[in-house]
C-alpha cells in the first residue's frame, strides 16, 4: 500500500462484506454495520459484486473466514480469554458487533488505514465502542509486541488473534516475526488465511488471480507470499503451535457455499487456519 493512503484491499473486503448483506442477507456473517461503514449506495455495492462472475468466490471466502474466526473466538471467550487482537483490521466491524462483554479489543493496522476508518465511522455517526483500542503498526517495520504493550495489552494473559487477509501481503520474515510474537503469549490462538501457489487454482480463477496480483502491484499492494499446506503446517510447528486445523476451500464451499447467491464453480487454493499454542 502507499504510505499515506488507506489500504485499497481493506476497502475491497468491506465491499464484499456489504455485498453479502445485500445479496445473501448476511446468512454467513450478519453485519448490520457493513453498509454503514462503507458509506456507499446499495446499487454501487451490487455493481461491484456483479462486475465479474467469479466475484462470488471472493464474497464466500471473505465472509466464511470471518465467520470461522468469530466462532473460534466465541469458544475462546467462553474459556476465559479476555484479549482479542485483530491484526490488519482494515474496516472490520467485530468490535461494533461484539456480543461479549468486558473484552479488550486491539485493532492493529497501518496508521493511514486506521485514520481512514476513523473518518468513515465519524461520517456514519458511529462511536468507537468501549474496550476498542486502535494500535497503529507498520508490519514490515514496527515491533507488533512493543506497540501492543504500549497500548495496554497484557503479555502475561491469554489472547486470541485474528489475522485475516494479511499473510499474502507480508514477507516471510514479517510472517515469522508475527508468529513468534503470538506464540510468546501463553495459551494464545490465531485464525488466519493463506494462499497456495497459482497451480492450486482452477484455470479461470488462476487468470483472475494473476490479473488481481498485477492490479495490486500497480496499487502498491503486492500479494506474492504463497504456501503449500504441508509447508504451512511445518512453519506453525516450528513457531510453537501444536494444535492446527487447516480448512481448505472445498471444505469452505461445502459448508457455506449454499448461502452465496449464484456461487461460481471453481477451485481456489485458499485456506483458513485455526492454530493454538
Amino acid at each position: 500500500m502507499k504510505p499515506n493512503e488507506p489500504s485499497r484491499t481493506a476497502l475491497i473486503i468491506a465491499r464484499q462484506r456489504a455485498a453479502h448483506q445485500v445479496l445473501d442477507h448476511g446468512s454467513i456473517l450478519y453485519d448490520p454495520f457493513a453498509m454503514k461503514i462503507l458509506r456507499e449506495d446499495e446499487k454501487d455495492v451490487l455493481q461491484f459484486a456483479n462486475e465479474h462472475p467469479l466475484a462470488s468466490i471472493g464474497r464466500l471466502f471473505t465472509t466464511a473466514r470471518s465467520r470461522i474466526a468469530e466462532d473460534a473466538l466465541s469458544t475462546a471467550v467462553e474459556g476465559g480469554v479476555r484479549q482479542i487482537v485483530i491484526l490488519g483490521a482494515g474496516l472490520d466491524t467485530f468490535a461494533l458487533r461484539n456480543p461479549h462483554g468486558g473484552l479488550g479489543i486491539y485493532e492493529v493496522d497501518h496508521p493511514a488505514t486506521q485514520s481512514g476508518k476513523r473518518e468513515r465511522l465519524a461520517e456514519a455517526q458511529i462511536a468507537l465502542p468501549p474496550g476498542l483500542i486502535l494500535v497503529p503498526v507498520d508490519f514490515e517495520r514496527d515491533d507488533v509486541g512493543e506497540k501492543l504493550v504500549a497500548a495496554g495489552f497484557q503479555q502475561n494473559a491469554p489472547a486470541f488473534f485474528t489475522w485475516l487477509g494479511v499473510v499474502p501481503y507480508l514477507t516471510q520474515d514479517a510472517i515469522g516475526r508475527t508468529l513468534d510474537y503470538m506464540s510468546s503469549i501463553q495459551n494464545s490462538e490465531v485464525v488466519f488465511d493463506y494462499m497456495e501457489p497459482p497451480e492450486a487454482f482452477s484455470e479461470e480463477l488462476r487468470q483472475i488471480e494473476k490479473a488481481r496480483a498485477e492490479q495490486l502491484e500497480r496499487m502498491g499492494e503486492r500479494s506474492d507470499t504463497r504456501f503449500e499446506p504441508a509447508g504451512m503446517a511445518a512453519i506453525l510447528r516450528l513457531h510453537g503451535f501444536s494444535e492446527i486445523e487447516d480448512i481448505n476451500f472445498q471444505q469452505i464451499a461445502s459448508r457455506f457455499g449454499r448461502a452465496i447467491q449464484g456461487l461460481a464453480p471453481g477451485h481456489a487454493g485458499l485456506h483458513v487456519v485455526h492454530a493454538k499454542h
